[in-house]
């Protein structure tokens, strides 16, 4: 499980609207700055942009979360898996194959070139890019894939009281 922290924005019908919390210097995930693989940044299709830059993103919420609580979003390493190849190795096989079979076909009918592999591997690109993004918002329909409100975050009431050892 990936778990981020967020803070809810509003509420709808089992659904809230988080606005997840980023720390200076990344968000906190990882210790990466350069790539990032929170909850936020995955389900980058499922956000909408509000005034000021700021991001917020629709979760399920089963512990009925209420606008202004600070909770602690997650979502399925399963699912992190199956979005990462939906996104990143079925375009590329696309391009792959197609460019194969292009240059090959085309190299039958006579044309010379690289012309097969190059008009192939666009179509087999934006092919792969199509049925990935037909795929991914058929598995959002399914609550396994979705990001969710795990728990409310724990605050800590007296920061200044030590406990004993």
């Amino acid at each position: 499980m990936i778990e981020q922290a967020a803070t809810v924005v509003s509420v709808e019908h089992g659904y809230a609207w988080v606005i997840p919390q980023q720390k200076s210097g990344g968000c906190g995930a990882c210790s990466s700055k350069s790539s990032c693989g929170s909850v936020s940044s995955v389900l980058d299709f499922k956000r909408t942009k509000m005034g000021s830059g700021a991001q917020k993103m629709r979760v399920l919420n089963p512990v009925y979360a209420r606008p202004g609580e600070q909770v602690i979003v997650g979502i399925q390493g399963d699912g992190l898996v199956v979005f990462s190849l939906l996104a990143y190795m079925l375009p590329l096989v696309g391009l792959i194959l197609l460019a194969i079979l292009g240059n090959v076909v085309l190299g039958r009918l006579g044309v010379e070139g690289e012309a097969g592999a190059i008009l192939g591997g666009a179509a087999g690109l934006l092919g792969g890019l199509r049925i990935a993004n037909m795929l991914a918002r058929h598995s959002l329909r399914s609550p396994a894939f979705q990001p969710v409100i795990l728990r409310a975050r724990e605050h800590v009431l007296y920061p200044h009281v030590i406990s004993p050892s």
